[in-house]
């Protein structure tokens, strides 16, 4: 398998705190690649090393078979997105776009019409005479987007790149972010697992520093199940008897409708699902609990939240 961005031994520390610790990384070409991880885990500044913006400790990390801290060498071919980038206020949107395709060496004609279509990819074609001072935090994102995209480069870094859109810009970002693949590498740093789970085709989970597992979407969903009972509203459960069985910390109770609630509960993936499925039934029908229904399946956040939990401190 051909990797575009690879890490050894990664190492950056900030004073005595260790940020990244020892991270070895594969990202294969082509890869929509999503980098998770809860708070302090690494994740920012492991992607601030790979985007180039910071110079590891010791190890190394290389992108397109280039040194990350020496990406200026591959000109158009890398292309990031910081998460609170601006553009300038009183610049056109479009003036803006067409400098930096200037910068990567395109003619003037070519920096315009690069600067459209790349406006266009992002369905804001209409606004490259807008001023940065006049663009909504939306309008802002997918400006960004559009930055990254001009020159078509090979390797794209997108740091949470629909916080705070709403709902249907959100689902425009995404449509073009999983469009943008297999012709581009993709890496996406995110808070939001659902986002993940749908966009991503890979990924990898951080906790202090290192790496918890890497892989494909399939393999860090199958380290841990789940299944979801659809209970009638307004009964009880037998909490104690569940958590005994399976864990305080497997059980979740969630709200879903005014007709019926969820109950969650999570599992390793070595323990059978049909016998997790016939204990928990056992103990709600033991208890008369009214059940409307089973669903299983496995989210990118149990696995998170599992991951992370057992991971060394």
């Amino acid at each position: 398998m051909a990797y575009t961005i690879t890490t050894k031994d990664l190492r950056k520390a900030f004073g005595r705190v260790v940020a990244v610790d020892n991270l070895n990384l594969q990202i294969p070409k082509g890869a929509i690649f999503g980098l998770l991880g809860p708070n302090g885990a690494g994740k920012s500044t492991t992607f601030g090393i790979l985007a180039g913006w910071l110079i590891p400790d010791s190890g190394h990390a290389t992108v397109l078979d280039t040194p990350s801290h020496k990406l200026h060498r591959l000109g158009g071919r890398v292309a990031a997105l910081p998460q609170d980038a601006l553009f300038p206020p009183q610049i056109e949107v479009g003036a803006q776009l067409a400098h930096f395709a200037r910068l990567m060496g395109m003619s003037g004609t070519d920096a315009q019409n690069a600067a459209q279509q790349a406006l266009k990819r992002v369905s804001l074609q209409d606004i490259q005479h807008r001023r940065g001072s006049e663009l909504s935090h939306g309008m802002n994102k997918r400006v960004g987007i559009a930055q990254t995209l001009l020159g078509n480069p090979e390797v794209i870094f997108l740091d949470e790149p629909t916080a705070g859109l709403d709902p249907n810009s959100a689902r425009e970002i995404k449509d073009l972010i999983s469009s943008l693949s297999p012709q581009a590498t993709l890496v996406v740093s995110s808070h939001n697992l659902s986002e993940i789970q749908e966009v991503c085709t890979h990924g990898a989970i951080m906790d202090h520093g290192r790496v918890t597992i890497s892989g494909t979407i399939e393999d860090l969903t199958r380290q841990t199940g789940e299944i979801t009972v659809e209970i009638k509203k307004g009964h009880s459960l037998p909490l104690v008897e569940l958590r005994r069985a399976f864990g305080e910390d497997n059980i979740h109770l969630l709200e879903s409708s005014q007709e019926l609630d969820l109950l969650r509960i999570t599992f390793s993936s070595k323990q059978e699902i049909s016998e997790v499925i016939s204990s928990a039934l056992g103990i709600l029908l033991g208890a008369r609990t009214p059940i409307l229904g089973v669903r299983r399946g496995t989210s990118l956040e149990s696995a998170f939240i599992e991951l992370t939990r057992s991971s060394p401190t």
